[in-house]
């Protein structure tokens, strides 16, 4: 059995022998020497990491300045009047936005638009009195950008406000003061 052992023994260190490079050595009965343990390689000095390529980037453009009613190229919208949504029974926020396009019809946009569900809301500009106002039309959808056509014939001067009211409660949601 011990001779077995000892056999196996051999072959495994020819094996791992091989697996180096080294000839095998020929099996013999005598008791191998034991191997002589394996060095580390040496660190690899360290290197410091290339600096990040430089990437030239395109200058950014100012933000467009929104303007008044004066000079324009006739290509371009003009702003007449903007407000800020404000709660007044409920959370509303977002920006109110009337313009004049080339073509003379007139939009009212609503961006960045939010407020609470409700049955029946409706766009109204007025000047203090909502029920009086001037109907836009029905609420298109209770948050995001759209935009409401105008009558090119409605004079937008006069109207101070732009709710947004519940005819059937007699409620206004929120409301934008225009200026």
């Amino acid at each position: 059995m011990k001779k077995l052992i000892a056999l196996l023994f051999i072959l495994l260190l020819a094996g791992c022998a091989a697996l180096r490079g080294e000839p095998a050595a020929p099996p013999s009965r005598a008791v191998p020497a034991v191997p002589a343990p394996v060095q580390e390689p040496a660190p690899a000095p360290a290197v410091e990491p290339a600096p990040a390529p430089v990437v030239e980037t395109a200058p950014t453009p100012a933000p467009k300045q929104e303007t008044l009613p004066g000079p324009t190229t006739g290509r371009d919208p003009i702003l007449l009047k903007q407000g800020t949504f404000k709660k007044v029974v409920h959370p509303t926020s977002g920006l109110a936005r009337i313009y004049l396009l080339p073509n003379g019809e007139k939009i009212i946009e609503l961006f960045g638009f939010d407020t609470t569900p409700g049955p029946g809301l409706a766009v109204v500009l007025h000047s203090g009195d909502v029920k009086n106002g001037y109907v836009v039309g029905s609420l298109i959808a209770t948050q995001g950008n759209y935009p409401y056509d105008l009558p090119k014939s409605l004079d937008v001067s006069p109207y101070t406000r732009v709710a947004i009211y519940n005819k059937k409660y007699n409620v206004v949601y929120g409301e934008a003061e225009l200026r």
